[in-house]
């Protein structure tokens, strides 16, 4: 449990409530000696060549990737990861993140030409350069507080800007050794370090030219107003409650292997893991026995040199477990059956299964963040997208089937901004995939070269080569241009020749008058 007072955030692990290093609140003023550094450091960033960019930041993700025990260690002990989760789920994407963006971003960030029509812009040149947004403010949450800070501090870095990390409360920790590892090799001020609460995230977020926020829906909401004053533009990915859909055509033991992986890995606490399932009726008491099997089979506990003996730890916060703990209770007052699963002692939670829910529980309507899958039977494809469409969040789903056109069908009918067959989130770890959500679950680009391009602002520089002395439409107003304007216009419809030739010459012979008349009148001003 973490709590900040008298200028600390202090905390306990989770795994045995044994107390943390204590972290220091980043004072007001503190903050904007940390703005005013990376503010300097960007202007020398950002005159460096994008090659030499890519350099620096691919040796810092050399180093980083040579302390993973250090990350891995921290994660275990600040939020009771399993080590093998740390390395393989949350350190364990930094490898392809750093590849992918360090070799494309040469390439994205291109400057891209403008073709215009010769006639109407003679002479004219010009290009779109992509420039950096300037100082970009990161807020992320405690779940993924390594993997989520890396997939947009990297493409932000890359594509010029500087970047103030603000780690959650309940990360300080690991959010300071990531800080630590990455600005060993990076330039002084380049990668800043906000440590606190919503204050400290406040004070982030006004002083910075562009914010990506990763969270709740409610901070999010937060965050976007509070930009809002300064006009800062916001990225937001936000909560989940992402629905699976099993088919009767499933393959039910990958189905069941795949959604309890998605619902119950970091002990169910990923904004895109599986939190309703609709399973077609012909195959719901198959595919929830073999679900069963393995939710009952997974272990709880701390690893802490006994690698590979747990698959679950703890839920991070006392808050998280309380939620878990509402959602079911509720769920089980009205009707729902617990399967297998329920409350482990200290902040451990059992995998769990629930059965007999239905749309008006908290279980299936708000995001439970925890190792519970809840299971609802429904009689058929239609039933199951209606359902899965009818809450206001939008970041993921998957549909579950053999045949993988009626499969790519059913994902594309699903309101979300990643849509999987026969998987589930897993694309969240691939850089080249674009990774973002709609209405609740918040909007903006993760992931992919769009991502890298978000981190920018196009500007377009326009040369003109025109030797005359005035452009033809430029003051003053005369007939001429008069008949020039009205005969482009006039003119163009697609079927204006055919309906009435005589007036379409007409128009088109006045136009050639007015251009002749502007021409013209550009010599007699010369």
């Amino acid at each position: 449990m973490n709590v900040v007072r008298d200028g600390l955030i202090y905390g306990s692990s989770p795994l045995d409530g044994t107390p943390l290093p204590p972290v220091a609140v980043t004072e007001p003023a503190q903050v904007q000696v940390i703005l005013e550094q990376a503010r300097q450091a960007q202007v020398a960033w950002v005159a460096r060549p994008v090659k030499e960019r890519a350099k620096l930041v691919e040796e810092a993700g050399s180093y980083l990737m040579s302390q993973a025990d250090r990350l891995a260690a921290t994660l275990h002990r600040e939020l009771g990861k399993p080590l093998t989760d740390a390395y393989t789920v949350d350190i364990g994407s930094a490898p392809e993140l750093f590849r992918y963006y360090c070799h494309q971003a040469g390439k994205l960030l291109r400057n891209e030409p403008v073709h215009f029509n010769r006639i109407m812009f003679p002479a004219k040149q010009a290009r779109v350069e992509r420039v950096p947004q300037g100082v970009v403010g990161l807020l992320t949450p405690w779940n993924y507080p390594v993997s989520i800070p890396l997939h947009n501090l990297v493409p932000a870095l890359l594509a010029g800007n500087s970047v103030i990390l603000k780690p959650s409360e309940y990360a300080p920790r690991t959010g300071a050794l990531l800080h630590e590892l990455l600005s060993a090799k990076l330039p002084a001020g380049l990668l800043g370090l906000v440590q606190g609460d919503r204050l400290a995230g406040e004070a982030v977020v006004s002083g910075v030219d562009y914010v990506v926020f990763v969270g709740g829906t409610a901070g999010g909401r937060a965050v976007a107003r509070l930009a809002a004053e300064r006009l800062t533009p916001v990225a937001l990915e936000l909560g989940g409650k992402d629905a699976a859909i099993v088919l009767e055509d499933a393959d039910l033991d990958r189905a069941a292997y795949g959604i309890a992986w998605a619902g119950y890995i970091n002990a169910g606490q990923s904004c895109a893991g599986v939190e309703r399932v609709y399973v077609v009726e012909a195959v719901a008491q198959a595919f929830t026995e073999r679900l069963v099997k393995l939710a009952t089979s997974l272990r709880l506990g701390d690893d802490t040199g006994q690698v590979g003996s747990v698959d679950l730890g703890p839920l991070s916060t006392p808050q998280q477990l309380q939620t878990v703990q509402v959602h079911v209770v509720e769920a089980l007052a009205g009707g729902a059956k617990l399967i297998t699963g329920g409350p482990a002692e200290g902040q451990f939670y059992r995998p769990t299964v629930l059965t007999g829910v239905n749309a008006n529980m908290l279980i299936m309507q708000q995001e439970t963040f925890g190792p519970v899958v809840p299971v609802q039977v429904v009689p058929d494809e239609a039933t199951a997208i209606r359902e899965a469409n009818a809450l206001p969040y939008g970041l993921t789903g998957s549909v579950w089937t053999t045949d993988f056109k009626r499969g790519e069908w059913v994902a594309r009918q699903l309101k979300v901004g990643v849509a999987t067959v026969n998987n589930h989130m897993f694309s969240g770890a691939a850089p080249q995939a674009v990774w973002g959500g709609r209405g609740n679950s918040g909007y903006g680009v993760q992931n992919s070269g769009l991502a890298l391009l978000s981190f920018t602002r196009p500007k377009l520089v326009a040369i003109d080569k025109h030797t005359t002395p005035r452009e033809l439409w430029w003051l003053p107003n005369d007939r001429a241009l008069h008949d020039l304007g009205r005969g482009v216009l006039v003119t163009q419809g697609k079927n204006s020749w055919r309906e009435n030739p005589a007036e379409w010459s007409k128009n088109y012979l006045k136009m050639l008058i007015g251009v002749a008349g502007r021409l013209g009148w550009q010599r007699k001003r010369r």
